[in-house]
C-alpha cells in the first residue's frame, strides 16, 4: 500500500505533467495559427497585389474599371436580339461553324436562303464567311451561353449577368466616391432590376446564342473604347479630362448605336484607340518595350479583322513611332518585331485556311452570290468550279523530275528526317518572305489609289464632303428603296455633334502661328521629338485623315445610318476635341458642370423629343431628320461658345456646351435603340416595357 505522502506527490507530478502538456499544446497551436495566419495574410496580400496589377494593366486604375462597367451596363439597356443588317447573318453563321471546328460554312443556322447573306464567299466547292476575328473572339461567350442555356432559361442568364455587373459597378463606384451608401443602394437597384426582368420575361430561344455571343463581344469592345480614351487623355492631363472624354467616346458617338449590332466597326474602334493609347504610354522612357509593342499587336489583330484599315494605321504608326520613340536600340526593336510577328499568326493562319495564301483575306475571294443551296437540315452544298481545260505549257529546256508532271516542282520527301523537316521549314519561310515582297507593294498601291481618290474629292467635290460631314437630307445617288424611301442616313456631325468642336482647331493653330516667333517655328520639329503630347497629336491626326481618305470614295452610301465606315476613327477624333485648350481646361476645372449639362440634356432631350414627335406623328425618316437638324444646331452653338472662349482665353460655358452636345447625341441613340428601329426583341424585359409606353410609332 502506497503511503499518503507518496500518493500526493505522484498526483502533483501527474497534474504538473498534464498541465505542462496542455500548455505545450496550446503554445504549438498558437504558433501554428500564427504561421497559418501569416500565410493567409501573405496569400491575401499577394492576391490583392495581383488584382491591383491586373486592374492597372487593363483599366489603368479603379476609375477606369468603373467607367468600363458603367458604359457596358448603359449600352446594354438598348440591346435587341435580332438582325439589323443582312451582313450579320453571315458573321453569326461563321461563329456557329467555327465553334463546330471548321472554317468553311457547312451549316446555316440563321436565315432561309444564302442570297440574303452578303459576306459569303466561295473557294472551289467550299463556302466561307468573313470577319473571322470577331467570330473567333466571340467563341468563349458562345460556349458560356450554350452551357448556361442548357441549365437555365437564356433570358434569365442574361438578366442575372446584367444585375451582377450592376452590383459590381455600384461597389466600385462606392469605393471611388468613398460612399458606402452608393454601393448599398446600387446593389438593391441591381436586385430590383433582376426581379423586374424575371417578372416581365418571355422565353428566349437558345437558337440565338451565336448572335448573342457576337453582341457581347462588340458590347465589351465599346467598353474598351471608353477605357482606352480615358487612359490616353489621363496620361497627359487630369483624370477628369480622361473620364469626360471616355464617357463621350461611347455615349455621345455612334459607338453607342453600333455597340450591340455586331458589325466590325466598334471592334475596329477599340483596336485603333488601343494603338494610340499604347503609343502615348510608350513615350515614357521608363516603361517596358512591351507597351510599345502592344500598339503593333493591336495593328496585327486589326489586320485579322480588316486588312485595309490595319494597313492605313500601320502606315501612319510605323514612321511616327520610329521617329519619336525614346529608344530604338536593337533589343527594343527586336521585342517590337517579335510581338508584331506573333500577333500576325491568327491573321496568317486564317488566310491560309480560307484562301490558301497567307496574305489573301477572305474578302478577296469571289462572292458566293446565288451559287449555294441549303438542304432541309441547313447543310450547304455548292457545285465545284470546273477546272481549266487548257493544259499548262512547259518549257522544253526545263527537265522534269521522275514521278512529277511537267510544270510542277518535285514533292518534298516527307520521311527525310530532321534534314527534310529543316528543308521544309526553310522553303516555307522563303515562300512566306516572297509572298510578303510580292503582296506589300501591291497592297500599298491599292491603298494609295483610294487615298488619292479621297484627296481628289476633298479638293474638287465640296458638295460630296457636305453630304458626308455636314447635312444629309435626301442625298443624290443613295438608294433609298432599301430603307423604304426613308431618309435615315445621317452625316458625321448630325450623329456626333460633339465632333463639331474640332472646328476650333484652325483658330487655335492660327493664334499660335500669329504669336509664334521665328525661333519657335524653327524649334517646332525638336519640340515634337521631345514632347509626347505633340507626338500623339501627330499620330492621331494622321490616322483620322488617312482613315477618312480611305473611305471617302465610297461615301455617302446606303445603310450607313451614322457614317459607320468612319466610326472607328471617331474616338481618335474626339481625342482631338479634348486637346483643344479651352475644352481641356473646362473639363478639368468644371467637371461637375459638364456632368450636370450632359445628364440634363440627355433627360430633357429624350422627354422633349418624345413629346414633340408624339404631337407631330412623323415617319421614321422625318424623326431621324428632326434629330439631324437638332444636333446640327447644338453643334453650331457649342462650337461658337468654344470659339469665343478661345478668343477671350476664358472657359465660361464651355463645359456646359460640351455636355449639351454629348446629351443631344445620346438622345438620338437612346430613341433609335428603344423606339425608332423595330427589329428583333429586347434582351431585357424592362426595356420592352418602357418602349411600349412611348407614343411615337
Amino acid at each position: 500500500m502506497t503511503p499518503p505522502a507518496d500518493r500526493d506527490e505522484t498526483e502533483r507530478t501527474v497534474t504538473s505533467d498534464r498541465e505542462r502538456s496542455v500548455t505545450d499544446t496550446e503554445d504549438s497551436g498558437r504558433r501554428l495559427s500564427a504561421r497559418l495566419g501569416g500565410f493567409d495574410r501573405f496569400l491575401s496580400g499577394r492576391t490583392r497585389a495581383a488584382r491591383r496589377r491586373l486592374v492597372a494593366a487593363l483599366f489603368g486604375d479603379r476609375i477606369g474599371l468603373t467607367l468600363f462597367l458603367g458604359v457596358v451596363l448603359a449600352l446594354s439597356l438598348c440591346w435587341r436580339v435580332g438582325f439589323f443588317i443582312a451582313d450579320t447573318y453571315a458573321i453569326a453563321n461563321t461563329v456557329v461553324n467555327v465553334a463546330e471546328g471548321h472554317f468553311d460554312i457547312q451549316r446555316i443556322e440563321y436565315s432561309l436562303t444564302l442570297g440574303s447573306q452578303p459576306g459569303l464567299y466561295r473557294n472551289g466547292s467550299q463556302v466561307f464567311g468573313r470577319n473571322y476575328a470577331v467570330a473567333i473572339l466571340s467563341l468563349p461567350f458562345y460556349w458560356i451561353l450554350e452551357g448556361a442555356s442548357a441549365l437555365v432559361e437564356l433570358r434569365l442568364v442574361l438578366a442575372a449577368g446584367w444585375s451582377v455587373l450592376a452590383a459590381a459597378f455600384a461597389a466600385q463606384l462606392g469605393r471611388v466616391l468613398a460612399n458606402r451608401r452608393v454601393a448599398f443602394w446600387g446593389t438593391l437597384f441591381a436586385l430590383g432590376m433582376f426581379v423586374c426582368n424575371v417578372w416581365l420575361a418571355r422565353p428566349l430561344d437558345p437558337h440565338w446564342t451565336a448572335l448573342l455571343a457576337l453582341q457581347v463581344s462588340t458590347l465589351l469592345a465599346a467598353g474598351v473604347v471608353a477605357v482606352a480614351v480615358y487612359r490616353l487623355l489621363g496620361e497627359f492631363h487630369d483624370r477628369r479630362v480622361g473620364l469626360a472624354a471616355g464617357l463621350l467616346s461611347t455615349l455621345a458617338l455612334p459607338i453607342a448605336f453600333w455597340a450591340t449590332i455586331p458589325k466590325r466597326h466598334v471592334v475596329s474602334a477599340a483596336l485603333i484607340t488601343i494603338v494610340v493609347c499604347a503609343f502615348a504610354l510608350s513615350r515614357h522612357p521608363e516603361r517596358s518595350s512591351l507597351v510599345r509593342a502592344s500598339a503593333y499587336a493591336a495593328v496585327a489583330v486589326l489586320a485579322w479583322l480588316h486588312a485595309a484599315e490595319a494597313l492605313v494605321v500601320f502606315v501612319v504608326l510605323a514612321p511616327v513611332d520610329l521617329a519619336t520613340a525614346p529608344r530604338n536600340d536593337r533589343r527594343t526593336l527586336s521585342v517590337v518585331a517579335a510581338v508584331f510577328a506573333l500577333s500576325l499568326v491568327p491573321f496568317v493562319v486564317t488566310n491560309l485556311a480560307v484562301t490558301g495564301s497567307p496574305f489573301e483575306t477572305p474578302r478577296m475571294l469571289d462572292s458566293l452570290g446565288s451559287a449555294g443551296q441549303i438542304g432541309p437540315d441547313g447543310r450547304v452544298s455548292i457545285e465545284p468550279e470546273a477546272p481549266p481545260t487548257t493544259p499548262t505549257p512547259t518549257t522544253p529546256a526545263e527537265p522534269t523530275a521522275p514521278g512529277t508532271t511537267p510544270g510542277t516542282a518535285p514533292p518534298s520527301d516527307p520521311d527525310g528526317g530532321p534534314l527534310g523537316w529543316f528543308v521544309g521549314l526553310v522553303e516555307g519561310l522563303v515562300a512566306t518572305g516572297a509572298a510578303i515582297l510580292v503582296a506589300v507593294p501591291g497592297r500599298l498601291g491599292q491603298l494609295w489609289g483610294f487615298v488619292d481618290e479621297g484627296i481628289s474629292i476633298v479638293l474638287g467635290d465640296p458638295e460630296r464632303l457636305g453630304h458626308v460631314f455636314l447635312r444629309s437630307g435626301r442625298v443624290p445617288g443613295i438608294e433609298y428603296t432599301i430603307n423604304d424611301q426613308e431618309a435615315i442616313e445621317l452625316t458625321v456631325l448630325e450623329s456626333a455633334p460633339v465632333l463639331g468642336l474640332l472646328a476650333v482647331a484652325p483658330l487655335v493653330w492660327g493664334r499660335q502661328a500669329l504669336t509664334a516667333s521665328l525661333a519657335s517655328v524653327r524649334r517646332a520639329p525638336a519640340a515634337i521629338r521631345s514632347n509626347p503630347r505633340y507626338q500623339t497629336d501627330l499620330l492621331a491626326g494622321g490616322i483620322v485623315v488617312m482613315f477618312t481618305l480611305l473611305y471617302l470614295p465610297r461615301l455617302p452610301l446606303y445603310s450607313q445610318i451614322t457614317m459607320r465606315y468612319l466610326v472607328p476613327a471617331m474616338p481618335v477624333a474626339l481625342y482631338g476635341v479634348a486637346r483643344v485648350p479651352a475644352v481641356r481646361r473646362a473639363l478639368d476645372e468644371q467637371f461637375h458642370e459638364f456632368v450636370r449639362a450632359y445628364l440634363t440634356a440627355s433627360l430633357v432631350g429624350v422627354v422633349g423629343v418624345v413629346v414633340a414627335l408624339g404631337w407631330i406623328d412623323p415617319a421614321l425618316g422625318e424623326a431621324m431628320q428632326f434629330h439631324a437638324l437638332l444636333n446640327l444646331a447644338v453643334a453650331g452653338v457649342a462650337a461658337l461658345i468654344v470659339v469665343v472662349a478661345t478668343a477671350r482665353d476664358r472657359e465660361e460655358g464651355v463645359a456646359t456646351a460640351v455636355g449639351t452636345a454629348g446629351g443631344a447625341a445620346t438622345t438620338l441613340f437612346v430613341l433609335a435603340g428603344v423606339e425608332y428601329f423595330d427589329y428583333g426583341e429586347y434582351t431585357f424585359a424592362i426595356t420592352r416595357w418602357l418602349s411600349e409606353l412611348l407614343p411615337i410609332f
